[in-house]
């Protein structure tokens, strides 16, 4: 049940970065009404003051997101801001059955596939001159975390089953993020994701609202 009447929750983002998973979330379930959204560019240069006023008071690290909750604290972790939002609300959340893969799929992209978007992040846009071996390398694991992934998904449409949960949120914005590099090129080699789980994700209205918010 949504909260009347008390302070709204503050969430910190910005376009494209890991925020889109909580405001595709938030979006989804419906209760935009009780969130403050608060656009912030990380460590922007041109706003030194501002910066660090956001690491003493919000973030320590200065990126986002990070949501605060008020008379609680504040939550870091995009994919433990989605967990933690789910169960606040009962919504989005798995069955008992599939509890064990939401938790899976949760950390699955937060830890492993978060690393690997940042790396080919530092590759294609920031130029970083990794050494031919380290990019076959991060390839490979790319491609092995989408055969597995393709290999979980048979005969389920979504992460957990049928059910479309706080999970695809968060495991959804590393495919999405695959799909902005470099014309999808990661994903070319990966139909069954590509044209399958991703496509369903991509229709989704609360999906095209999160990702043009401006």
């Amino acid at each position: 049940m949504a909260d009347t009447g008390a302070p709204k929750m503050k969430l910190y983002w910005f376009p494209q970065y890991r925020s889109v998973r909580n405001i595709w979330l938030i979006k989804e379930m419906g209760v935009e009404k009780d969130f403050e959204f608060i656009r912030y560019k990380p460590n922007d240069e041109n706003e030194p003051d501002a910066v660090a006023a956001y690491r003493r008071d919000v973030h320590p690290h200065g990126t986002i997101p990070a949501l605060v909750i008020p008379g609680e604290g504040t939550i870091l972790e995009s994919g433990a801001i989605n967990m933690y939002l789910a169960d606040r609300y009962g919504k989005l959340v798995p069955d008992p059955k599939d509890r064990k893969d939401y938790y899976d799929f949760i950390m699955y992209g937060n830890a492993t596939l978060d690393e690997l978007i940042e790396f080919f992040y530092e590759l294609w846009f920031e130029k970083a001159p990794f050494s031919e071996e380290k990019v076959k390398k991060m390839r490979d694991k790319f491609d092995a975390c989408m055969d597995y992934l393709a290999k979980r998904l048979e005969n389920r449409a979504f992460l957990c089953g049928d059910k479309f949960t706080a999970a695809d949120t968060v495991l959804g914005y590393d495919l999405f993020s695959a799909m902005l590099f470099n014309d999808g090129e990661l994903l070319k080699n990966h139909p069954k994701i590509r044209e399958g789980y991703y496509a369903r994700l991509e229709k989704r209205p609360a999906f095209q609202a999160a990702i043009t918010m401006a």
